[in-house]
């Protein structure tokens, strides 16, 4: 796996994706981590006008739907532009494809990450403070990933 994202274009994307979502959290997070990871490791920027396809698997409720939003602000994938497609799933992950040249990569996100989550939001843990840990948690141990 390539190197991950600094902190200061980590901190940067999510203060990005916090004006876009509108609060701070762990899902948000993960979002743009998935984001950031498939952008660098399918070697696109989303600067430029590159065919980018995200396909994003999520429970349709809060807090998991708040990872779309993630991936929207990092990617600049949307509903909107049709590049963006959301599917109902129990699982949190996502399939970024490069149409030219032909590259596909499926990010998910590790069943005890979330049952980790959701463990510590009961526990009366700060959206906040769970989005401090997500940010800092190594890629290897917060995503499965393939590439294809």
């Amino acid at each position: 796996m390539e190197k991950s994202a600094s902190k200061k274009e980590l901190e940067t994307a999510v203060k990005d994706a916090v004006r876009l979502h509108g609060h701070l959290g762990p899902f948000l997070v993960i979002g743009v981590r998935m984001g950031k990871l498939a952008e660098r490791t399918l070697k696109h920027s989303s600067d430029k006008d590159i065919k980018f396809q995200v396909t994003i698997r999520v429970p349709q409720t809060t807090p998991f739907s708040c990872t779309i939003d993630g991936i929207q602000s990092t990617t600049r994938c949307t509903i909107g532009n049709q590049k963006l497609k959301v599917e109902k799933s129990e699982e949190i992950s996502g399939s970024f494809e490069v149409r030219s040249p032909k590259q596909e990569l499926r990010i998910g996100v590790k069943p005890k990450i979330i049952e980790d989550l959701l463990n510590r939001f009961k526990d009366g843990v700060s959206g906040e403070q769970l989005a401090a840990h997500i940010a800092s948690v190594p890629e290897e141990e917060l995503f499965i990933v393939e590439k294809r």
